[in-house]
């Protein structure tokens, strides 16, 4: 059954009519602080209220445990149709506790002609309750879904998804699909729409090096004792180059070619240099170095020091030698790279460059994800976003970011196409993050054309 016609007019007036319902919907949705890094009841509440919301979109609902936060598993359509969709969506949200920068209560949403701010609001209630308002509108105006669809609803997204995929493996033979499509993060500048290919992986790790058994004073042992913040230092230096790439041998190993389609869709995308100035304060390395922005972004692995401690950074001032030095470092992971053998190759290079104190610990891991560009299915999926947004989509090889595709991709062997329904500026992890409600509408029209353009795809 497709969009056309009358099918179109009952979808704008179902949208225009129940507006207010999903805007108060997705802000008792916010009021709910499911943040996954600091547990408690309310995870659970969320779980909850997810799980009722499908229903209520006519879909058949669960709450199945882990080992972890609970998944939500929905499904819905006729169980022989000739195309099964897989979503995606979390419930779980980013910590927003001693964040400063905030104008209002993080978890109150505040109403600011089109938008909404407060955690969540984007990242991700807004953009699954999409989904589900779609869903729920096939269900009640659009005779019934013309697809077989299941949901999964995860409430550990933001601490690295780690027992979906006990979920996954113990549900495999019940989340076979032709296609999985999720939205997250925001859009591209202007709030154009997207097509995501993939994602780039990441592997978190803890460097700690042991110094003297206790303080020292640094005129009586300075310069014969080892300074564990200065190994740490002259460790990371050693693992870049004068260019920002990483040195380690065997980290490249992996690295994704950019395919005809690729470069071809990369050459659709704008980078706004100047924009990028303002928000960073700084040069974009790629131009230093005389690189394309987005084959640096995309197609190179990338190692972040989020942070050094040790010693003394108060007021005043201590001539010690500290005992310890800890490092915080977060890296993305692009093509065939395995987070396993990054991180081996790193242990190694340690030991092998004579960092001897240093002991390297892994924190998290989640392999990168990849779908042909030129997947046949993207055509529809951007026809229909395009409908929903009123603006042809771009197509991106992958996100900058990580998100669990890898389950959907590797687990599942089912291709993933992400579509971010966020605005540009959403601010997702930082305060003041938003949702556009003409967006949060948009998506749910987006949504509801992809369901009924997928029922059709028989000509493919």
């Amino acid at each position: 059954m497709s969009l056309e016609g009358t099918v179109v007019s009952s979808l704008d007036t179902y949208l225009r009519s129940n507006r207010e319902t999903f805007v108060r919907q997705l802000e008792d949705f916010i009021r709910i602080p499911a943040v996954a890094a600091e547990g408690g009841p309310d995870l659970r509440r969320m779980a909850e209220a997810a799980a009722s919301k499908c229903e209520e979109a006519g879909m058949s609902a669960s709450i199945e445990e882990t080992s972890g936060n609970p998944v939500v598993f929905a499904t819905a359509g006729p169980e022989n149709a000739p195309f099964t969709l897989l979503m995606y969506g979390h419930y779980d949200v980013f910590p927003a506790k001693d964040q400063p920068g905030w104008d209002t209560d993080p978890f109150e949403p505040v109403r600011r002609g089109d938008r909404i701010f407060a955690r969540g609001s984007g990242d991700n209630k807004g953009q699954f309750l999409a989904h589900l308002n779609a869903i729920q509108w096939w269900q009640r105006e659009g005779g019934g879904l013309p697809i077989r669809i299941k949901m999964i609803l995860e409430g550990e997204e933001e601490v690295g998804s780690p027992h979906l995929p006990e979920f996954i493996h113990r549900k495999g033979p019940e989340l076979g699909a032709d296609l999985c499509v999720y939205s997250d993060g925001p859009m591209l500048s202007g709030d154009r729409p997207a097509l995501l290919f993939g994602v780039r992986g990441a592997l978190c790790m803890e460097f700690h090096v042991t110094g003297p058994k206790q303080p020292l004073h640094s005129g009586n042992f300075g310069g014969v004792v080892e300074n564990p913040i200065l190994q740490l230092c002259r460790m990371f230096a050693a693992m870049f180059g004068p260019d920002g790439h990483i040195t380690v041998p065997g980290v490249q190993k992996g690295l994704p070619p950019v395919t005809p389609a690729e470069r071809a869709a990369l050459s659709q995308l704008v980078f706004d240099e100047e924009g990028f100035r303002n928000q960073t304060g700084l040069e974009p390395l790629s131009a230093r170095h005389d690189e394309p922005y987005f084959e640096r972004l995309l197609y190179k692995p990338s190692l972040n020091i989020s942070g050094i401690g040790g010693g003394h950074v108060g007021a005043g001032v201590k001539t010690l030698i500290p005992t310890t030095a800890l490092g915080k470092v977060d890296m993305r992971l692009v093509g065939n790279q395995d987070p396993d053998e990054v991180f081996a190759a790193i242990q190694s290079f340690v030991v092998d460059n004579g960092f001897d104190g240093v002991q390297v610990t892994k924190l998290f891991s989640q392999p990168p994800s990849r779908t042909p560009i030129d997947l046949p299915l993207a055509d529809v999926v951007s026809g229909a976003v395009g409908y929903g947004f009123g603006k042809r989509p771009l197509r991106v090889p992958s996100l900058a970011g990580t998100t669990p595709d890898y389950v959907f991709t590797k687990l599942l062997g089912v291709p993933s196409i992400m579509l971010p329904f966020a605005p540009t500026d959403e601010n997702h992890h930082a305060p003041n993050e938003s949702m556009k409600i003409s967006l949060f509408l948009a998506g749910t029209r987006a949504s509801a054309r992809i369901i009924g353009d997928l029922s059709e795809r028989t000509a493919l």
